[in-house]
């Protein structure tokens, strides 16, 4: 394992982190979880090109690339130039109210997590799994209805599931559960205005988090509302990080880059990175 990735993954940071959590009692507050995320992120690790692309957005650095869904809305922010400055800086605009500018911060700070090198030495030293998924048949999606069902014979009932933003391949879910989808603009099925999350969270046993939460900001108050839940955050916005756990989160089912070029000429010309061949899924629970 390489110094860089031993010092992210500093093992008294996790504990100090955990000691926290557990005195706590309760998910992090304010912009706790976004300083933890961007605090270990080194300090020397320069962007070398960035783009903000219709539907995503990328940053490339000396250490890998990181992608985000491009989210629109919010103030409006004056960007300048975010080649040449460090890493770690621009993660700190994942906390602007300018949400296209808070994309860019996301896929910043997934350019530093999102790395097969921390992934790998997560997974071992703090206990979490971590499988590299070869194509998008291995998502959650696929392996949720076997969950489902096993949850139906132990309890006797379908279990009640809350999708925070509707995904591709979510018919399986909807025919294995008692299945919500909270969106901010409605559409056709079994959907409810995103402001009734107050209300259908805590009464789900499984919610589902689109990992543009991270970028809007509605994260952390979603996990507390969904303290009782088995929680997963879904998507490449997602980043695959210890402090998402101590979070609230229970599974994240998170993409890293293993073309950097074919992602970044994908995004450029306004395609899906998971398009791409690109990209790989990556499980960490």
């Amino acid at each position: 394992m390489d110094d860089e990735c031993a010092s992210v993954c500093n093992p008294l940071f996790y504990l100090s982190t955990l000691v926290d959590f557990f005195v706590k009692g309760a998910v992090m507050a304010d912009w706790e979880l976004y300083d933890r995320l961007i605090d270990e992120m080194p300090k020397d690790a320069l962007v070398r090109s960035a783009c903000m692309g219709a539907h995503w957005s990328y940053v490339e650095a000396d250490c890998g690339t990181g992608v985000a869904s491009t989210c629109r809305g919010g103030t409006r922010e004056r960007l300048e130039d975010i080649v040449a400055r460090p890493l770690c800086e621009i993660a700190k605009l994942s906390k602007s109210w300018d949400f296209e500018v808070a994309s860019l911060g996301v896929a910043a700070i997934n350019a530093w997590y999102n790395r097969r090198e921390c992934l790998d030495y997560c997974a071992v030293k703090f206990g979490y799994s971590c499988c590299g998924k070869p194509d998008l048949q291995s998502d959650p999606f696929q392996y949720l209805p076997k969950r489902f069902k096993e949850f139906e014979l132990q309890k006797g009932r379908h279990p009640r599931v809350v999708s925070v933003g509707r995904f591709p391949g979510d018919k399986n879910i909807a025919e294995s559960s008692d299945y919500l989808v909270l969106e901010r603009s409605l559409r056709e099925g079994y959907n409810l205005p995103d402001s009734a999350c107050e209300y259908v969270i805590p009464e789900a046993d499984f919610v589902l988090i689109t990992g543009m939460t991270e970028t809007n900001k509605t994260l952390p108050r979603l996990l507390e509302l969904a303290s009782k839940a088995y929680t997963i955050l879904i998507g490449p916005s997602a980043t695959l990080a210890a402090p998402l756990f101590l979070a609230g989160v229970d599974e994240i089912a998170g993409s890293i880059v293993g073309d950097s070029e074919r992602v970044k000429s994908f995004i450029e010309l306004g395609n899906s990175p998971l398009r791409s061949g690109g990209m790989r899924v990556c499980v960490l629970s």
